[in-house]
């Protein structure tokens, strides 16, 4: 038998809470991630200056996650305190546009940079 040290009470009950948030608002946020189209959710989520949500480039794309996460933490934050300004559809909208980002930085990521359109180099 292993010596596991025990578990509060409290802390049972969060492991419950976040294993049940999981199961109900994961899906949700996946298929909100599969239709993510930037141009459409990013400005109302956070505020962009319109070159800011032209830029597809990777940096732009990791600013643009920056201030997703941070958009997160706020609402997790509003969340966690009972704050009367919590919305959880605002809070699933980051979510999904995180997720989205972050699928779309991997795609540009993993592209071969390829300059020339040769078929030798294999870019077509």
């Amino acid at each position: 038998m292993q010596d596991r040290p025990r578990r509060s009470e409290r802390e049972r009950r969060e492991a419950r809470q976040g294993s049940t948030a999981m199961r109900i608002f994961g899906p949700m946020a996946e298929a909100g991630a599969a239709a993510y189209l930037r141009a459409r959710d990013l400005p109302r989520l956070i505020a962009l200056w319109p070159r800011e949500l032209d830029d597809h480039s990777p940096e732009g794309c990791r600013r643009v996650l920056a201030k997703l996460r941070s958009a997160l933490r706020a609402e997790r934050r509003r969340a966690l305190s009972g704050h009367w300004s919590y919305d959880l559809n605002r809070h699933l909208g980051l979510i999904s546009a995180y997720k989205g980002e972050l699928a779309g930085l991997s795609r540009i990521e993993a592209q071969p940079n390829c300059t020339r359109r040769d078929k030798d180099f294999g870019c077509e």
